[in-house]
């Protein structure tokens, strides 16, 4: 039965009138009048039952007679008002009524009191029922008005005490949002947030799990105890690995009915998940079903938030020991030269230096800190080109390049490598370069060397021999003889010297650059630009390796022509072979190789072919293998020399890049 239908009734609902009839016949009159103007009436003759029902708030309006067996109307009204005091009573007794129906004359003087009493004379020819109905309608308006105020007055006041407590719970929470702030231990943190939630947010039974790698692990639970002991959970299960996936908070008002199921640590039948960031998990469970409200969830996400925060706060700290010891170490330990300045009044000023500067500069720490980077280490004549890379850093670039700088012992090469940090603070490393550039000077200075004596061996030595060699030539038009032939010769191995000198010296010098190289292509290529006589090439692999084209043109025509000078077959004691040599080129698991069927290089020779000017024949000049050597090493491969299965020469290179 419903409690209190009349004040949340809809405006026009017919009134609820219930009539305490001392016999049938006035009850069936008045009854059947009222129903005639749409109100509804319902006899009751046993007083009893009738004051149940405004017991049970289901009457908007009691219409009673003058007396009701030894009764009177201020008896009945009394035992009314004694269930409900502002039920409208109608009574239909002797006496006289006013224009607006209330009682003016009769001896019970308490009901004139009363606003929500009204008489009627009791005969039932002279009432007017068209008045009658309208007191009825009137009375019930003025009730139902009455009862929803009531009840609006309630919900306010029932929200604003709701509201009252939150405001307290939230300013306690900001309570422990301090607390967590200086706390220093990362299960410190989970307790205090249980106990809050516990203490604070009525959260009788509450847990926080903490997240690893592949599950959840408890860290701290309330002092309520569940029904099964707290254990890791897998990360993947339930509400916990949906909130902690999605960052999304979950409120199961029936978790019967939840998506996710019910906890694995309990018979629980409500409950609330709210994901801790990347750190963990909070739950609060309770045996009720529906017993936490969206309050509740936004209360404990508040709490979780300040959890949340301090536990940020100690990954945070604990990162940034890592990272000051860290720079600690590498700035103590470090081989390079570091200064730790910041800028004042627009210069960098040193605060600290590290034990390689001190060493390197050869100015002790205490004679520089609080003294501008410039004025200690800047030459007189690069103060402007400091000045300018002072500039660059103080607006926040960084600055890579290298410097002349003063020590204590003279002007020296540095890499200087300038990193600001922050607004203030500047971070410059300098490596010591100085013997890297004495080399390079001293390279520089043979290059130079190299490139006149290139210059020298292409004109000034080329140029006397062409003439000699057009001389010789008209001469021998005029008469041959075997002097002039070995002249002849002489110019041609002359002309083959001054060639791989070029070579060698080129290779030093030529710009190194790799690209994808078919070995294939290469070889036929190069097969045809040597004199190889009646000699076959093989070509048993198409494999493009990584490598600068023009150096490995090189090597091939240099291998080539090596095997055909030197790899004849002639001198083998094969007379059933054929003497044409044969030339193959091939892939190997990490390179490539080049063989032949010649004659071969002798065991004890071949630690020594590489070395310039090593030949072992008449026909060569002895720098062709090294043009190999060096094209291998510019190449970081490895080169060995054996023997082919048909007992020739065979090189083989290894840690080549194939391409893939």
């Amino acid at each position: 039965m419903t409690r209190f239908p009349s004040p949340g009734a809809p405006a026009g609902t017919a009134p609820s009138v219930l009539f305490v009839a001392p016999d049938r016949t006035r009850a069936d009159a008045v009854a059947a009048a009222l129903a005639r103007h749409d109100v509804p009436v319902t006899v009751e003759f046993d007083l009893g039952t009738a004051l149940g029902r405004v017991d049970d708030r289901t009457v908007d309006c009691l219409l009673i007679p003058g007396r009701f067996g030894r009764h009177t109307a201020v008896d009945l009204v009394a035992l009314v008002r004694d269930r409900h005091p502002e039920l409208p009573v109608v009574l239909l007794g002797p006496g006289r009524s006013d224009d607006d129906g209330a009682a003016t004359a009769s001896p019970a003087g308490p009901l004139v009191a009363d606003p929500a009493v009204h008489r009627f004379s009791d005969d039932i020819e002279s009432i007017s029922y068209d008045r009658l109905a309208d007191r009825v309608r009137a009375s019930v308006a003025r009730y139902r008005s009455s009862q929803a105020q009531r009840t609006e007055r309630d919900i306010v006041s029932r929200l604003e005490r709701r509201i009252q407590r939150t405001e307290r719970k939230i300013t306690s929470l900001h309570g422990v949002a301090m607390r967590l702030a200086s706390t220093a231990d990362a299960d410190d943190i989970y307790a205090e947030t249980v106990e809050a939630a516990e203490r604070i947010l009525n959260l009788d039974i509450c847990f926080a799990f903490e997240a690893e790698a592949e599950r959840f692990v408890p860290k701290a639970q309330s002092s309520t105890p569940t029904d099964r002991e707290l254990r890791p959970v897998p990360k993947d299960s339930g509400a916990m690995g949906e909130t902690f996936r999605t960052g999304e908070s979950h409120r199961a008002v029936d978790m019967e009915l939840h998506a996710f199921g019910r906890p694995e640590f309990g018979d629980y039948r409500s409950g609330l998940s709210v994901a801790i960031g990347s750190f963990g998990v909070f739950q609060a469970v309770s045996e009720q079903t529906g017993a936490f409200d969206e309050i509740d969830l936004e209360l404990a996400e508040l709490l979780v938030a300040h959890t949340n925060a301090a536990l940020q706060r100690l990954s945070f700290e604990r990162r940034l020991r890592i990272e000051r010891d860290q720079y600690a170490a590498l700035f103590e330990n470090s081989a390079d030269c570091i200064i730790d300045s910041e800028f004042v009044d627009g210069e960098s000023v040193i605060r600290a230096v590290n034990p390689a500067f001190e060493a390197t500069f050869g100015y002790d720490e205490s004679e520089v800190v609080g003294r501008a980077i410039d004025d200690v280490v800047a030459p007189d004549d690069r103060l402007d080109e400091a000045a300018k890379l002072t500039e660059m850093v103080r607006a926040g670039d960084f600055v890579q390049t290298e410097v002349r700088r003063r020590t204590a012992d003279g002007e020296r090469d540095f890499l200087l490598r300038s990193v600001p940090v922050g607004e203030n603070t500047i971070y410059a490393v300098y490596t010591d370069i100085t013997a890297r550039r004495d080399v390079e000077r001293e390279v520089e200075a043979q290059n130079r060397r190299l490139d006149e004596f290139t210059s020298v061996v292409s004109h000034d030595l080329r140029n006397p021999l062409s003439v000699a060699t057009g001389h010789l030539d008209i001469a021998r038009e005029e008469v041959d003889n075997d002097h002039l032939a070995a002249v002849a010769r002489a110019h041609d191995r002359m002309n083959a010297l001054t060639e791989e000198l070029l070579v060698l010296a080129r290779q030093g010098t030529d710009v190194f650059a790799t690209t994808p190289v078919s070995l294939a292509e290469t070889a036929e290529r190069c097969w045809e630009h040597v004199e190889t006589g009646d000699a076959a090439l093989v070509v048993a692999s198409d494999r493009t390796v990584v490598a600068d084209a023009g150096r490995l043109h090189q090597l091939f025509e240099n291998l080539m022509r090596n095997s055909v000078e030197h790899g004849s077959t002639g001198s083998r004691d094969a007379p059933d072979d054929d003497d044409r040599l044969t030339v193959t080129v091939g892939a190997l698991d990490d390179g490539f190789y080049v063989e032949d069927d010649g004659a071969g290089v002798p065991p004890e020779l071949r630690s020594r072919i590489f070395d310039s000017g090593f030949s072992t024949g008449t026909a060569g000049i002895g720098f062709g293998l090294t043009i190999v050597s060096n094209v291998a090493d510019a190449h970081g491969w490895t080169i060995s020399v054996g023997e082919s299965d048909a007992g020739g020469a065979r090189f083989e290179f290894t840690g080549v890049e194939s391409e893939s």
